[in-house]
């Protein structure tokens, strides 16, 4: 295990040094909003101590990150493959585009989370989070899973517009939450025994890997969200002539 200190570097120095390691076994500390950590790397297990800056683990590919802290905006912006631990909360456009992969979150999560989400082939990512979510979760989502979980009840589970343009992928959502934040093209189902087996892993995983019961999770019902129709704003930009 190779232990970097971060407040010894600037920004591109830390970057160039973890590019430089050979050493696939990384513990980065006192880690203080520094920018594009673990961007592009591939088959690195990074442990992280401090706040993530932007686009922690961007375009990265089979690599495994366990942040003990906050990350900020764009954590696992269109990560191909690999798994994100966050020990704490993240900021807006959590998942962005995300091709593969898990990012497990433990708190709350800001706007946007999981837009442009994709599966392509065996590649499905999944997002899970622990506390709730911001307006706008899972716009245009192409594919892929979120689960939110809702653990803290100190504010509401979701925020507004969620699923707004969605055309694949499911959203499950745990416990109570206010009908009026689930946009308008987006079908609403109580999620049934065949479901729940697809994503009992992912909250097996969560249970694990944040000290929460599995059991308590499973106390409250889960509810399903996905696509009405594959293509729902094609009445704003078909029939006309130009």
């Amino acid at each position: 295990m190779t232990v970097l200190n971060a407040a010894e570097y600037n920004n591109i120095e830390l970057l160039k040094r973890l590019d430089e390691l050979t050493n696939d076994n990384i513990e980065i500390i006192n880690v203080n909003g520094e920018r594009y950590i673990g961007c592009g790397l591939k088959k690195k297990n990074l442990i992280i101590r401090g706040t993530a800056g932007n686009n922690l683990a961007a375009f990265s590919e089979e690599i495994r990150i366990a942040l003990y802290g906050n990350g900020q905006e764009g954590v696992a912006n269109t990560m191909s493959d690999g798994e994100i631990i966050v020990h704490g909360r993240v900021g807006d456009i959590a998942g962005y585009a995300m091709r593969g992969g898990c990012l497990y979150i433990r708190d709350d999560v800001g706007y946007r989370l999981g837009i442009h989400m994709k599966s392509y082939q065996d590649k499905k990512p999944v997002i899970v989070v622990g506390g709730s979510v911001g307006a706008f979760a899972g716009e245009y989502m192409a594919g892929g899973i979120i689960i939110v979980l809702g653990l803290n009840k100190y504010q509401p589970l979701i925020g507004h517009y969620c699923g707004t343009g969605m055309y694949a992928g499911s959203i499950y959502l745990r416990g109570e939450f206010d009908l009026r934040n689930i946009a308008a093209n987006v079908k609403i189902e109580t999620v049934d025994a065949e479901q729940m087996a697809q994503i009992i892993v992912y909250l097996e995983q969560f249970s694990n890997y944040f000290g929460y019961s599995l059991e308590k999770i499973l106390t409250e019902p889960f509810t399903r969200l996905s696509m009405k129709v594959k293509r729902p704003f094609a009445h704003l930009y078909t029939g006309f002539v130009s």
